[in-house]
């Protein structure tokens, strides 16, 4: 089963919810960040193959996602329990998610995977899903455009999961991180203008400390090399736009910078610290609709 995080992306979560439940994940639980859109629309759309909870508090998610799990577990056998938010999608070409984890050895309770970050570029189709219309994502974690966790992606054992206490690899996990030969987690960290405005905007709320100055320098985590909170040299970088801009420099931001246009994505390609991946949109538009 797949446990989820969302808040007011009722579209990708239709994606979502679509592309796992007919990848071989039985079950997918959805706790949700009290959103004001359609999402608790979409996740009924889906039947008992999808549950769901509202709660308020962001801060308390890993303890409202193992509810989840508990309550699954009260109706249903688990035997892997993966843990992703709406914009992360599991893929591996020519297999399936049973498929993927059957070769992990049984003394390993938790598989850890890379994910691949998918930018936008001047090549995008403008119009339909992202992960169907965007085809150009970093070449791997030290491309200097992986703004994305290094950490990865994390599927733990049911019989071993009794807390949820990283969003990425659990720090408790019994054995040296376990880390699978494939990239299976397909990222879409900024899907739209409009998304990365909101993005930027509620940075403060990941950060409070940001705005009163207290910045400081912090070690990477030696367990994952992810630098932690507001030490993210993009995250600063977005939050400085915004300061001294607001929302039309955010906004003129995403269009001139972070999207990649046509000459500089061939330098990018050129240079190795882009390429061009589009097994998982080819796989979607054949095959996959939203409910």
């Amino acid at each position: 089963m797949l446990l989820l995080t969302s808040q007011n992306e009722a579209e990708m979560l239709a994606w979502n919810l679509a592309h796992h439940l007919e990848y071989g994940i039985d079950h997918v639980a959805v706790a949700d960040n009290r959103s004001t859109d359609d999402t608790q629309a979409v996740i009924a759309r889906f039947g008992d193959a999808a549950s769901t909870t509202v709660f308020d508090d962001f801060h308390t998610r890993q303890a409202v996602r193992m509810q989840l799990l508990d309550r699954v577990r009260g109706q249903h056998a688990v035997d892997w329990v993966g843990v992703s938010d709406t914009d992360e999608f599991w893929f591996a070409p020519g297999m399936q998610m049973d498929d993927v984890l059957a070769d992990v050895p049984a003394d390993v309770v938790a598989v850890n995977f890379d994910a691949k970050l998918f930018l936008p570029t001047a090549l995008d189709a403008p119009d339909g899903p992202v992960i169907v219309r965007r085809h150009y994502r970093t070449s791997s974690n030290d491309s200097p455009l992986h703004t994305s966790y290094r950490a990865g992606k994390t599927f733990y054992r049911d019989s071993w999961l009794r807390e949820i206490t990283d969003e990425h690899l659990a720090p408790e996990v019994p054995h040296p991180r376990y880390r699978h030969p494939v990239a299976a987690v397909h990222h879409y960290m900024v899907r739209d203008e409009e998304q990365f405005l909101q993005k930027v905007t509620r940075l403060i709320s990941w950060a409070p400390e940001a705005r009163r100055g207290l910045l400081r320098r912090r070690a990477p985590d030696p367990r994952t090399r992810e630098l932690p909170g507001w030490s993210a040299p993009f995250k600063k970088e977005w939050w400085a736009v915004y300061r001294d801009g607001g929302e039309a420099a955010v906004r003129a931001y995403y269009r001139d910078r972070y999207t990649i246009g046509a000459e500089a994505l061939a330098e990018h390609l050129a240079r190795g610290e882009m390429v061009c991946d589009d097994a998982f949109a080819t796989f979607v538009a054949d095959r996959i609709a939203p409910a």
